[in-house]
C-alpha cells in the first residue's frame, strides 16, 4: 500500500499522478514501502500552513510550559511506538533491529532537549548605565527542517523538537532513502497534543528541498547532509537572508598520542569507526598514531573487524548491516579502490563478504599506512572504512589532524587527559572527545570548515530558533517589570 507522504495542517494529502518513492531494504534488495512526493503546490500548502499556525491562538498562546507537556507525551509516545520506528528505520537503512530499538537513544535527546530549554532565559529587564531595557526572545518563525536518511528518528527529532519547543512552527523534508518513521512521527506529534499547521512534513527530492528552501515564508533552515547542499542551500537562502543551520560533512581524525594504551583506544575506534556502517558524518575514520604503535594499533583493529557480524539487520547476532543503497555501496567500493591505487596497504575487508552477495554489504575494512595527501584520508567515505595514518612528531599529528577541508568532530587519546584536552584544543573541529568518541548530548553539536555553521543542541541550540527583541523602557515600568520576572528562568511576561 502507498501511503500518503505529505502532512499539512495535521491531515495527510496527496495529488493524484504525484510521483512515488519506493524504499527499498538494503539487506533483502525488495522494496519495503512506498510514499508519495509532495508537489511544488503542495510545498507551498505545507509552508503556508506552518505560517498561518505561528499566529493562531491554538498555539501562538502556548506558555514554554505548554510547549514542555506536549513534548513531554510526545516522548511518551516515541518509547511505546519503538519497535514499530525500530522495524521501519531497520528496513529503510539495514541497520540492525537489536541496535535500532534504542532509536539512537532518542528519547534521552528528548529529555536534553527539555532540560535544556528550562535554562533558556526567554525574557529579561537590563538596567545599566544606559538605561532600562525589556529584552524578549521570540520564535524566528517558519522552520524548514532538512534531514539525511542515516538515522531515522533522531535526525527528525533534531529538526522538530527544538523549534517546536521555541514556539516555531516546522515543515519538515524527509529523506528519499528513509520517509516512513518520519511519516510516522507526524501522527505521534499530533497525537501529543501539537496544533494542526504546527508540524507538517513533505517528501521528495532535490527539487522538493529547493522548493522548500527558497519559499518566501520560511524564516530559517535547518540542514544536516552533504557538504555539497548545504552549499547550495547556501546560495538559495542567501539572497532572502534566512537563517541558515548546516551540519555537513566530516572527516573526523582521532589522535593517538604515545601514552595512550590500546587496549583502552581500540574500544572507541572499533564502535565509532565502523557504527551504523560507518554511516555517520562524525565517524572516527582517519587513525593518526605514532610510527612506533602502527602496527599494534592496526593488528587490533584488524582483530576487532574480524569480530563483527555482518548480515541480516533482523538477526540479533548481526553487528553490522548493509549500506543504504546499491549507489552508496558502488561509492565504497570505489574509494577503497582508489586507496589501494594509490597505495595504502589493505590489512583487511575491502570487498562484499562472503555469502552476502544480495543486499547492499561492504566488509568492515583497514587502511594501514595511509598518507594524509591519499583520497581515502580527504574525502568522506561513509561507509565502513577507517584509515590508519602514522606521525612521528606531536606536531605532524596536529597538522595531519587539521589536513581536511572538514571540521566536524574528533578524539585525543592520553594517559595524560589534561595534555589530550591541550592537543583537542589545538584540532580544527567543532566539537573533540578527550579518551573516547562522542561529547554529552547538552554540548552544543557542530562543525566549521566546510562541515558547516551553527550549533545544535544544549541551550546554545535553541539561538538558532529565536530571535531577540529590545524595548526601551521607563524607570518606573523597568523596576515593576524586574520584580516580575525576578527569580523566574525562562519566565515571558
Amino acid at each position: 500500500m502507498t501511503r500518503p507522504g505529505t502532512y499539512i495542517d495535521g491531515a495527510w494529502t496527496s495529488t493524484d499522478g504525484a510521483p512515488v518513492i519506493t524504499v527499498v531494504n538494503p539487506a533483502t534488495e525488495q522494496p519495503f514501502g512506498e510514499i508519495t512526493t509532495s508537489t511544488p503546490a503542495e510545498v507551498d500548502a505545507a509552508v503556508r500552513s506552518a505560517e498561518r499556525a505561528l499566529t493562531d491562538p491554538a498555539w501562538a498562546t502556548l506558555t514554554v510550559e505548554d510547549r514542555i507537556a506536549i513534548v513531554e507525551r510526545f516522548a511518551e509516545l516515541v518509547t511505546e511506538n519503538a519497535p514499530e520506528l525500530a522495524r521501519l528505520r531497520s528496513g529503510s537503512i539495514g541497520a540492525p533491529y537489536k541496535s535500532s530499538l534504542t532509536l539512537s537513544n532518542a528519547v534521552g535527546m528528548i529529555g536534553m532537549y527539555l532540560d535544556s530549554v528550562r535554562k533558556v532565559r526567554f525574557s529579561d529587564v537590563r538596567r545599566d548605565e544606559y538605561g532600562d531595557t525589556y529584552v524578549a526572545r521570540k520564535p524566528v518563525g517558519v522552520v524548514a527542517g532538512i534531514v539525511p536518511w542515516n538515522v531515522p528518528v533522531r535526525n527528525e527529532l533534531r529538526k522538530t523538537v527544538p523549534p517546536i519547543l521555541a514556539g516555531c512552527t516546522v515543515v519538515l523534508k524527509a529523506a528519499e532513502e528513509s520517509p516512513l518513521a518520519a511519516a510516522m512521527m507526524m501522527d505521534l506529534f499530533t497525537e501529543a497534543g501539537l496544533p494542526p499547521g504546527v508540524i507538517n512534513l513533505v517528501t521528495g527530492a532535490a527539487d522538493v528541498g529547493e522548493a522548500l528552501v527558497g519559499h518566501p515564508a520560511v524564516r530559517k533552515i535547518a540542514f544536516t547532509g552533504s557538504t555539497a547542499t548545504g552549499a547550495r542551500i547556501a546560495a538559495v537562502a542567501g539572497p532572502q537572508l534566512k537563517r541558515i543551520q548546516l551540519e555537513l560533512g566530516g572527516k573526523s581524525a582521532a589522535v593517538v598520542l604515545p601514552d595512550a594504551e590500546l587496549d583502552e583506544v581500540l574500544p572507541s575506534l572499533l564502535t565509532f569507526g565502523f557504527a551504523n556502517s560507518g554511516q555517520i558524518c562524525a565517524a572516527l575514520t582517519r587513525v593518526v598514531v605514532p610510527r612506533a604503535m602502527h602496527d599494534d594499533l592496526v593488528a587490533g583493529l584488524v582483530a576487532g573487524a574480524a569480530k563483527h557480524r555482518v548480515g541480516d539487520p533482523m538477526d540479533e547476532a548481526t553487528t553490522m548491516g548493509p549500506l543504504v543503497s546499491s549507489t552508496q555501496r558502488d561509492r565504497v567500493l570505489a574509494l577503497i579502490a582508489t586507496g589501494t591505487a594509490e597505495g595504502a596497504q589493505l590489512a583487511t575487508g575491502g570487498g562484499v563478504p562472503a555469502g552476502l552477495e544480495t543486499g547492499y554489504y561492504v566488509e568492515p575494512t583497514v587502511f594501514a599506512g595511509v598518507e594524509s595527501s591519499m583520497t581515502i584520508a580527504q574525502e568522506e567515505i561513509f561507509g565502513p572504512v577507517i584509515s590508519v595514518l602514522p606521525y612521528d612528531t606531536e606536531e605532524e599529528a596536529i597538522a595531519i589532524a587539521n589536513d581536511s577541508r572538514y571540521g566536524l568532530h574528533g578524539a585525543v587519546f592520553s594517559a595524560d587527559p589534561l595534555h589530550a584536552l591541550a592537543v583537542a584544543e589545538r584540532i580544527d573541529t567543532g566539537t573533540c572527545a578527550v579518551n573516547g568518541f562522542d561529547v554529552p548530548l547538552s554540548a552544543p553539536f557542530g562543525g566549521v570548515k566546510s562541515s558547516g555553521m551553527g550549533r545544535e543542541n544544549g541551550v546554545e541550540g535553541f539561538d538558532e530558533y529565536l530571535e531577540y527583541h529590545s524595548y526601551k523602557l521607563p524607570a518606573a515600568l523597568a523596576e515593576e517589570l524586574d520584580a516580575q520576572l525576578a527569580g523566574a528562568p525562562g519566565a515571558t511576561l
